[in-house]
């Protein structure tokens, strides 16, 4: 085979690897919802919340369904939504994740991860072997992930987990994941609707806010 034909096939094989890595890092965020949302019949809702990203979802959302039908500010309640997003890291805590709610950990687990302890969690790195057969069981297929992180874990194990490695640069949320809690509620309601997102490691956080306001709007509208 010439050089040429030689070199041709392996940047084509280089090129189809290089996309198997980044598919295996587009999971899909795990979203887990409780509770409920009852608007008032024919009231116009108006969403405050804050974070600007779901803000601008939940309007948008609220806006399309209000089409041309007439506004009416006096038959309107206020959806109100908080929203805290934290890095399932070392050092973060139940208390932090969901302030003054640890029953919202059933959510957590139901989207696939591991709830930190509740109160400080001290700043010591996770075992890379025991995260290692946790997210192999959670995506089987994911093979260049499951490569990515296989080595990241024998470096560890090989040079202590405070010894410099090649990834020391990789942003924190290409390696851990973050999850994202929103609470909503509606003026003059008692009920409330919880959502917890998991965006896996080297996921896009944003999106993922994007679905979870996506998630709220359909509970209000339907």
């Amino acid at each position: 085979m010439s050089n040429p034909v030689r070199e041709a096939g392996q940047r084509a094989i280089a090129t189809i690897a290089i996309v198997v890595a980044i598919c295996g890092f587009a999971q899909a965020a795990d979203i887990k919802m409780a509770g409920k949302l009852v608007a008032p019949p024919n009231a116009g809702v108006v969403a405050v919340c804050t974070d600007p990203v779901v803000q601008n979802v939940l309007n948008e959302d609220l806006r399309a369904a209000r089409h041309g039908l007439a506004s009416n500010p006096e038959n309107s309640v206020t959806l109100t939504v908080t929203v805290n997003q934290q890095l399932l890291a070392p050092g973060v805590s139940l208390n932090q994740m969901f302030p003054g709610d640890p029953s919202m950990v059933e959510l957590l687990k139901a989207a696939g991860a591991n709830p930190p302890p509740l109160g400080d969690s001290g700043d010591q790195p996770i075992d890379p072997f025991a995260q290692e057969a946790r997210r192999r069981s959670l995506y089987p297929d994911d093979t260049a992930t499951e490569q990515f992180k296989a080595y990241q874990a024998s470096q560890q194990a090989l040079h202590g987990v405070n010894a410099p490695t090649p990834y020391d640069r990789i942003p924190k949320n290409q390696i851990y994941d973050t999850v994202i809690v929103a609470r909503a509620s509606l003026e003059g309601a008692a009920d409330e609707l919880k959502v917890v997102a998991v965006v896996h490691s080297g996921d896009d956080a944003r999106r993922a806010k994007e679905l979870v306001a996506e998630e709220i709007a359909n509970a209000v509208l339907h």
